[in-house]
Order: structure tokens, then C-alpha cells, then sequence
């Protein structure tokens, strides 16, 4: 019996790479959000990318951004911030973050980058 509990404990590392890992390929429920209205209804941490204006600052690394859906405060570190050129609220940017909720403050985006798309 030991013999046989040997040989079974040798030969499993051998057929491991054989074994199929379960991938999920169906539809992807945690698509990004690319549009204000779709981004106010997301969980916490979900992606996104919006493609607007920024019409107003709002305070410190705060702005309010805007697109066709409506519009969202959104926060932008200043090291994140186009240094090549100025922007104003002609001028269209993509945001990319993710939604960052609050208990008692309405939801707001956290950009982790900001492209420069033209000025209109």
C-alpha cells in the first residue's frame, strides 16, 4: 500500500500542468463607465473614462467636468495636470480614474490621468 500512496504522490506534480484552470469568458459585467450618467450609478473603484470639458475649478485639485450626460466633480492631482499647454472649458481632455463614492457626499471621479484631446 505504501508503494502504491508513493507512486500516486509522485506522479500528481506531473499531470498538474495538464489541469485546467476555470477562466471566465462570458460577458464582462465591470465594463468602463464612459459617460457621467453612467458613472454616477457605479460601485466604488470602477473605471472609467470620460471624454468632456472641465468648466469650472472648484477648489484645490477639485473640478467640475462635464459632458453630453451631465456633469461631476472630479479630482485631479496637480502633478497630474498637462504641464505643455494651458486648459480651459473649450478645451476637451479624457479622463481616466474611477468612481470614488462618500456616505454623506455625492459621488465624484478620482482621475489618474488627464489627456489633452483639442481645444474646440
Amino acid at each position: 500500500m505504501n508503494r502504491l500512496f508513493a507512486l500516486a504522490l509522485l506522479a500528481t506534480p506531473a499531470l498538474a500542468p495538464t489541469m485546467a484552470h476555470g477562466q471566465y469568458v462570458g460577458a464582462d459585467d465591470y465594463a468602463i463607465a464612459s459617460t457621467v450618467a453612467e458613472a454616477r450609478v457605479q460601485r466604488d473603484e470602477h473605471p472609467v473614462v470620460l471624454q468632456g470639458t472641465l468648466v469650472a475649478k472648484v477648489g484645490h485639485e477639485r473640478y467640475r467636468f462635464r459632458d453630453a450626460t451631465g456633469e461631476i466633480e472630479v479630482e485631479i492631482d496637480d502633478d497630474e495636470m498637462p504641464r505643455h499647454r494651458p486648459i480651459d472649458a473649450s478645451t476637451r481632455v479624457e479622463l481616466h480614474g474611477e468612481v470614488d463614492t462618500h456616505r454623506f457626499k455625492p459621488t465624484d471621479i478620482d482621475v489618474d490621468h488627464v489627456h489633452v484631446m483639442s481645444a474646440q
